[in-house]
């Protein structure tokens, strides 16, 4: 009878500790008995990575590998881990099972790699002969934000830009009263001449032809 009670305890307490443990890494667990499973949802920039490692064991597959498109992926496995790798943009689904002989605890340390990002790491702890995980992975691309130095630039060249502007407008302004200045002398010049003419055509011309009409009337 207290074999039969302690049991269920055990039982209890395995998936108080798996909940918890799950429920700040956003996995849902849930326990069977005669199997542990666990499911992740992940969000990932590309290119991702998951890396599963447990322990020893030549008895392990990975099954049920899909995406939305026609993406490529790469899974690298050994008798002590996983590699699942992604390279496109795309959702990604994949289930790993993991079995042994007898009951084996361990606990499994699953890393997920996100761009040149630092990888982030979680721990599920078993105590099963069958382990079963399955995946679901987002990819996207990363944002490109620019840096301090990007900045810097942008703000030299459009300050460079103003300045070229602002040399063109005072340019053609300078050119512009040139011009009117040039007219201006063109045009008093042009009048000085059309003065001096007709003081000459008065000198030579008129004043001696007026000055033989008063003799003649004389």
């Amino acid at each position: 009878m207290k074999a039969y009670l302690r049991k269920p305890k055990a039982e209890a307490a395995l998936l108080l500790s798996l909940i918890i443990l799950f429920s700040l890494s956003s996995a849902v667990v849930t326990v069977g008995e005669e199997s542990e499973i666990a499911s992740f949802s992940l969000q990932s920039y590309a290119p991702a990575e998951i890396l599963i490692s447990f322990s020893y064991t030549n008895n392990f597959s990975v099954t049920g590998v899909s995406s939305l498109g026609q993406s490529l992926y790469t899974i690298t496995s050994s008798p002590t881990s996983i590699e699942f790798t992604a390279e496109d943009v795309d959702q990604y689904t994949f289930t790993v099972e993991i079995k042994y002989a007898v009951i084996v605890a361990q606990s499994l340390q699953i890393a997920v790699f996100s761009a040149e990002h630092a990888p982030e790491g979680l721990q599920l702890n078993v105590d099963s002969d069958v382990i079963r995980l399955s995946f679901t992975l987002i990819v996207t691309e990363e944002p490109q934000y620019p840096s301090a130095q990007d900045v810097a630039e942008q703000v030299v060249l459009q300050v460079a830009n103003q300045l070229s502007e602002f040399r063109t407008q005072t340019t053609e302004i300078v050119d512009v009263q040139t011009r009117n200045i040039e007219m201006q002398w063109l045009l008093v010049s042009f009048t000085m001449v059309v003065s001096v003419a007709f003081i000459v055509i008065l000198v030579l011309y008129v004043y001696p032809q007026m000055r033989r009409l008063r003799r003649g009337t004389v």
